[in-house]
């Protein structure tokens, strides 16, 4: 009996379309951490321009952090330890929201100045719990899909935060942080993406040997991301991609004979 074409391509559309939402928003899906993930970075810069800032940053944080290390299956133990770094995290925040934000860190006491910079210190924390706990599950899948990539993308996005928040701690503890003047809170996130994709603009650059080294880690660490984890993962999702157009034309996969008239 003659199978009917239209009808093949729709049956394999439709899995595929189920493959991918499994993917994207099952229980081991990346897209709801891509979207925190972003979410972080719209919320970090401006955790210092209203009083509850530092409160909202922590909460949206620690959501970040408890829903990857679900996501990830890491052991129970790690997840209860990012519990409890999550509930110190926005503990201190509380307590920054408490006190105020100044217009300059140089006119904190010495009690604040501890204290804000504990507050910085434990976004990195948080944020470096998630950083190897999305490698870890995204690259143990056995096939390449949005999934990783959308890991991907959101590790990629989680070493900019990370060091955002490293620039703002060096800050606080040795600062000023900047040659140049004018900074604000987003001053830093700009610096770390830009550093990260070693564009280099030069209109910020760092005053502090420790702020130099912390800038020349990241560059490295976004070029060495982007030649290995992201190629890699786009290399395996385009032979993902020639499999899925041979089963719509209907083509069979043979092995390789090594004749390349086969």
């Amino acid at each position: 009996m003659a199978t009917d074409p239209i009808q093949e391509v729709e049956d394999v559309a439709s899995d595929v379309l189920t493959t991918l939402r499994e993917d994207l928003f099952g229980s081991d899906g990346y897209l709801v951490v891509l979207i925190l993930t972003l979410l972080s970075v719209v919320v970090i810069p401006i955790d210092e321009t209203f009083r509850l800032g530092p409160i909202v940053t922590a909460l949206v944080l620690g959501l970040l952090v408890l829903v990857t290390l679900t996501r990830s299956q890491v052991h129970p133990m790690i997840r209860k330890v990012g519990l409890v770094v999550v509930i110190m995290s926005v503990a201190l925040a509380t307590a920054i929201a408490a006190q105020g934000h100044p217009d300059n860190v140089a006119t904190l006491t010495t009690r604040d100045r501890w204290l804000t910079a504990a507050g910085t210190l434990s976004y990195c924390i948080v944020l470096g719990l998630c950083f190897p706990a999305i490698l870890r599950r995204a690259f143990a899948h056995s096939k390449v899909t949005l999934n990783t990539v959308a890991a991907s993308l959101a590790a990629y996005l989680l070493l900019g935060l990370i060091f955002t928040s490293l620039f703002r701690f060096v800050n606080i503890v040795d600062g000023p942080f900047f040659v140049q003047t004018g900074v604000n809170a987003f001053t830093y996130e700009y610096f770390s993406y830009v550093t990260l994709t070693t564009v280099g603009y030069g209109d910020f650059t760092a005053a502090t040997d420790a702020g130099r080294t912390l800038a020349m880690i990241e560059a490295l660490l976004g070029q060495v991301f982007l030649v290995t984890i992201v190629a890699l993962v786009v290399s395996n999702l385009g032979r993902d991609r020639v499999t899925l157009r041979r089963s719509v034309t209907g083509d069979t996969v043979e092995p390789s004979t090594g004749d390349p008239s086969t």
